[in-house]
């Protein structure tokens, strides 16, 4: 066989294989969307979680930024085999403080109320309207870890606070 043979060859194989990969990764995100929503549906779908769509976060509303939360710690607690319901239903769940962060910030005179107190309003109101486990308890009010010093329990609670700051970040990079 020549060598532009062997070459072609190899080309078709890993373009097949890029082929093949794409496919699996495509089919497999729509189930991980599927049974995310399977999880979730009744807390998205609920009329006192809806109005988190009225009060803006970084760079769009709350009810986008805690659905981007919440389907990432479940992705990420799914493959490292930890307790992903929660993760998907803490992370849901960790700034649903419905009120406008910035009107209550703008009349603190220290300027840092919000950010440490949030996740126990959050969880105030997440008790109030769901069935809340401790390890969810842990994840909302932990979320904020370092600048609420106390240290996240679980796992779970890490992953959700990891990624609080990613989807963040993403939020501010990809503003329209």
């Amino acid at each position: 066989m020549h060598q532009s043979s062997v070459e072609y060859l190899f080309l078709l194989f890993s373009l097949l294989s890029l082929l093949m990969a794409w496919t699996t990764h495509h089919s497999c995100a729509k189930r991980h969307h599927a049974e995310h929503m399977l999880l979730v549906e009744d807390i998205l779908t609920h009329n006192e979680f809806l109005k988190l769509k009225t009060f803006r976060h970084h760079t769009n509303h709350i009810y986008d930024h805690a659905s981007r939360v919440s389907y990432l710690s479940y992705r990420i607690s799914k493959a490292l085999g930890l307790d992903y319901v929660a993760a998907a239903r803490g992370g849901l769940l960790h700034d649903f403080f419905l009120y406008d962060w910035r009107e209550r910030k703008a009349s603190d005179a220290k300027r840092s109320s919000h950010g440490k107190e949030h996740p126990f309003v959050a969880l105030e109101n997440a008790k109030t309207y769901f069935s809340v486990d401790e390890r969810e308890q842990d994840i909302i009010t932990k979320h904020m870890f370092p600048k609420t010093l106390a240290l996240p329990r679980y796992p779970e609670s890490v992953v959700v606070s990891i990624s609080d700051k990613l989807s963040a970040i993403y939020e501010y990079l990809a503003r329209p």
